[in-house]
């Protein structure tokens, strides 16, 4: 696999940035790509390099909905196949509403089979993918996913869907509403479909439908590059960090735990590359004493990579190729939130960077935010963050009241960032602390999915890792870092702790109150070490 080069990564950032700004202020002119380049001060035959005409722009611009689109696969409603093939449809009308135009250019080159850029070129497979996954999801969480044939079905979603977003480039209704109905229709259908399967004449309409949808769908992959795929999956959901509600997906993965990652794996398979992971990770040793021995990363730290270079290595008994984490610190997205200074996180990231050479965890790719700026005020870099891929504050306050998977992160960020506070924070009462921590965690969560969007950007054919608990449906797999008992505990919130030959992690004080003691390696201390008979 060829890594692109951190300026590579910087230059098309830069113009994709641009090029979403214009599009959104103007929609699509004739010469987005000039304009982009002008915009992001970048010579346009640079960047030619990574756009060649506007639609490759736009796909780009497409590959970032889709992602999102992912995203909310996990509000979706628990229901028959019908409701959720509504809802997924009227996300998608919320995600590509302000690009009509563009979005219509890229469409009508989407459906010539002749155009380079066309529904089953190579160009646009990791679009396909993704949003292939997502129709899996829909049929996979479905009520009535037992009385279909989910193959079949994905496939004649994705083509309907097809047909509807080419509906709703041409609909110039207030508020799109004839593709609503339209939506409504197929959804309809869809249930009539479910109730009266039997039908003879039915069963022949949606042969029918099959045949067109295998137009715009690629035949099934290779059963064994699909076994193999999976087998991967399964080995890596053995250490996936789930939220306390995930039932018996905990121990036994369903085919919607699968679903919206399968295709990504089957990709990297099918061309004989490293599976690619991204762990936004490891920012910053916590700012309280209680949790941890000191600013720079320590035994913790050292275990947790460790056991992702194990990861790999698992990965690589299953499939030779293996697998890369490139692992993106998010220390400098929310530094300022969360109290620790940008010294501090760079201390810590240099000192990350000398962990990984010296326990030679060759897996492990580092990123950080000031890779993809050319500026060098952070307080800047955050602000461009924002700008050009967060939410609102109010949207974000939505979902977290709206959705139960939403609001369990918004507790776990909020708890670590009271006990954090309360700790250094000492001349505020309780209450002032609480309270100036609840909306930091709006801000923690609005920056966190603007780098997530970032990464994808940067990274489209990449699998997500999560150091956070996930549901067992998310487009995010949450990976554990080390043995805890408390599930959202990280190696930057606690410490090693070796009793009877073996480490976990907890908060510092937990240890101290054992009676554990510190052990220093070459000057610094690195964990506790308790009593063999403790």
């Amino acid at each position: 696999m060829t890594v692109p080069s951190i300026v590579d990564h910087r230059t098309r950032q830069r113009v994709l940035e641009a090029a979403v700004s214009a599009l959104a202020e103007r929609g699509l002119s004739g010469e987005l790509l000039n304009d982009a380049a002008n915009r992001a001060e970048c010579p346009n035959e640079r960047a030619r390099v990574f756009f060649r005409r506007d639609e490759d722009l736009v796909l780009a611009l497409y590959a970032r909905l889709a992602a999102q689109l992912e995203e909310r696969v996990a509000e979706l409603p628990e229901a028959y196949i019908s409701e959720r093939f509504r809802q997924i449809m009227l996300a998608k009308l919320e995600l590509v509403s302000p690009y009509r135009a563009a979005l219509a250019a890229l469409l009508a080159a989407l459906l010539d089979p002749r155009h380079e850029l066309g529904a089953l070129s190579p160009q646009t497979e990791i679009i396909r993918n993704r949003v292939m996954g997502v129709f899996a999801a829909v049929v996979l969480g479905g009520k009535d996913c037992h009385k279909v044939d989910v193959d079949r079905l994905k496939h004649s979603l994705y083509a309907l869907h097809l047909a509807l977003m080419l509906l709703w480039t041409q609909d110039q209704t207030s508020g799109s509403t004839a593709t609503r109905a339209a939506i409504d229709l197929v959804c309809d259908l869809l249930a009539a479909s479910a109730k009266f399967s039997w039908l003879p004449n039915l069963k022949s309409s949606l042969g029918k439908l099959d045949e067109i949808a295998a137009a715009f769908v690629e035949p099934e992959p290779d059963p064994e590059v699909s076994e193999l795929s999976t087998s991967i999956l399964r080995q890596l959901f053995r250490h996936r960090r789930l939220q306390s509600n995930a039932g018996d997906c905990s121990t036994r993965p369903c085919e919607q735990c699968l679903a919206l990652h399968l295709p990504k794996v089957r990709r990297f398979v099918r061309t004989g590359e490293p599976i690619h992971f991204l762990l936004p990770a490891f920012p910053a040793k916590s700012p309280s004493p209680r949790k941890v021995l000191g600013k720079l990363p320590d035994m913790a730290e050292e275990l947790a990579l460790e056991f992702l270079e194990h990861v790999c290595a698992e990965i690589k008994e299953l499939y030779p190729p293996g697998a890369r984490i490139t692992i993106c610190s998010d220390g400098r997205v929310f530094s300022d939130l969360v109290g620790v200074s940008d010294q501090d996180v760079t201390d810590y990231a240099k000192e990350i960077g000398v962990l990984r050479e010296r326990i030679g965890a060759t897996s492990l790719d580092l990123f950080r935010m000031e890779d993809l700026f050319e500026i060098t005020d952070h307080c800047r870099m955050r602000e461009q963050l924002c700008l050009n891929y967060a939410d609102t504050l109010a949207a974000i306050e939505n979902r977290v009241h709206r959705f139960e998977h939403h609001q369990a992160l918004f507790n776990g960020i909020q708890r670590f960032l009271f006990e954090d506070h309360i700790e250094t924070e000492t001349e505020k009462s309780r209450t002032q602390v609480r309270n100036e921590c609840k909306e930091r965690t709006y801000m923690v969560i609005q920056r966190s999915d603007a780098w997530s969007r970032l990464l994808n950007d940067c990274f489209p054919a990449a699998l997500r890792l999560s150091i956070h608990p996930q549901g067992p449906h998310s487009e995010k797999i949450g990976i554990l870092l080390g043995e805890a008992n408390d599930t959202w505990l990280t190696p930057w919130h606690g410490v090693a702790i070796k009793r009877n030959g073996t480490f976990c992690l907890m908060p510092r004080h937990e240890a101290e109150s054992l009676g554990a003691c510190v052990v220093t390696v070459d000057g610094r201390p690195r964990y506790y070490q308790l009593g063999e008979n403790s």
